[in-house]
């Protein structure tokens, strides 16, 4: 993180666009990843304790089980707030680039409104509807490939993604 805590990633963005993250909590003191931000999306999974997410001003509560986006070029923090032990919090920092190339038809109908909106900072994934137990499940499929790295897990995480970003 630099002085404009802008925070700088060791992906190759030519090659695969992203950085898979596990554990951090249990190596920063209070639990806690201070603010930050960076032109790409995050996408953090709370798995077994609650976790405070302050994404600009606002602070919300990710129960187990659930997950955040957030956009690009937004301000935010994490800190675990229960529990004894610190929570996996398994997240990715991801180029909308891996969904589809900034000059395809994909990228500007849907991910550039989205990439560019402002007014919309997070999507918080609950599990109280269907299609947001779905996407956290999605979530989930995208850091089991990223930790197994099996037969074609770039694919899998990528249509992971685009389903993501589909609902």
């Amino acid at each position: 993180v630099d002085n404009q805590l802008l925070e700088h990633m060791e992906h190759d963005a030519d090659v695969f666009p992203l950085t898979y993250f596990e554990h951090e909590f249990s190596s920063l003191p209070n639990w806690e990843i201070s603010l930050h931000w960076h032109p790409e999306f995050e996408l953090i999974s709370s798995v077994s304790h609650c976790i405070d997410i302050q994404v600009g001003q606002e602070h919300l509560t990710l129960a187990p089980g659930e997950s955040i986006l957030v956009n690009g070029n937004i301000m935010h923090a994490m800190q675990q707030i229960s529990g004894e032990t610190p929570d996996p919090m398994p997240n990715i920092v991801f180029s909308a680039s891996l969904i589809a190339p900034e000059t395809s038809a994909v990228y500007q109908k849907y991910i550039f409104p989205v990439a560019s909106c402002g007014s919309l900072p997070f999507i918080l994934f609950q599990n109280q509807t269907d299609w947001h137990r779905h996407v956290n499940h999605l979530a989930g499929v995208i850091y089991a490939q990223l930790r197994e790295r099996g037969q074609c897990y770039e694919m899998i995480v990528q249509r992971s993604l685009n389903e993501i970003f589909e609902y």
